[in-house]
């Protein structure tokens, strides 16, 4: 018996790709380890042969390898309060692309924006959580243009004593994106907090 994964391009008219390094004799099970095929289709087949005989019967499935999801993440949780006056530091550097060691991935770079959007000091960590499908009305958003920086450096003095904001981190690699979102609430003297909120029925 032997394995073999046949790559199959479709763009007009289909051509076949014959991956003599993935062909695996005498293995009853077939191990592709993790990023050996890139995104695309394929036909893996089974032959086997039984003892004796001078036919060989053979099963094939077809496969598509996709690339796994953008991870964005900010650090700190989903609600904070941090002290007004000085300079607050966004981190989301932890956020990347588990795919990163793929050729063919790495190719295209990776796009980082920035966005918050300010309200007045009256709006309440309330009014977030339970607008979880939009944005709460009252709001002025504010874009920083793309880049590649992953630390998002904050004034606070700019703004009022209580305001608050929701920061939006975007991660973008060709047509994958996925954002990650964080809620502060700046106020004098206050002790650093983060709270990360998760819905539940009581």
């Amino acid at each position: 018996m032997y394995w073999s994964v046949t790559n199959v391009q479709t763009a007009n008219t289909p051509v076949y790709t014959n991956l003599d390094s993935l062909r695996q004799p005498n293995a009853a099970v077939l191990k592709l380890e993790k990023e050996v095929l890139e995104p695309g289709d394929y036909i893996v087949c089974l032959e086997v042969k039984s003892e004796g005989s001078t036919f060989w019967d053979s099963d094939c499935i077809v496969i598509r390898i996709v690339l796994p999801e953008l991870i964005a993440f900010i650090a700190g949780g989903e609600f904070r309060t941090i002290p007004y006056g000085g300079v607050a530091i966004m981190n989301a550097s932890v956020s990347n692309d588990p795919a990163h060691n793929m050729s063919s991935v790495n190719a295209i770079p990776l796009e980082v924006t920035w966005a918050f959007v300010r309200y007045p000091s009256e709006t309440s960590f309330d009014t977030f959580q339970t607008n979880t499908h939009s944005l709460p009305k009252g709001g002025t958003y504010h874009q920083i243009e793309n880049g590649t920086d992953y630390l998002l450096s904050l004034n606070t003095s700019l703004f009022r004593n209580g305001d608050m904001a929701l920061i939006m981190f975007k991660l973008k690699r060709g047509p994958r994106t996925s954002s990650a979102f964080q809620v502060i609430k700046m106020v004098t003297n206050a002790v650093p907090m983060a709270l990360r909120y998760i819905p539940c029925n009581i």
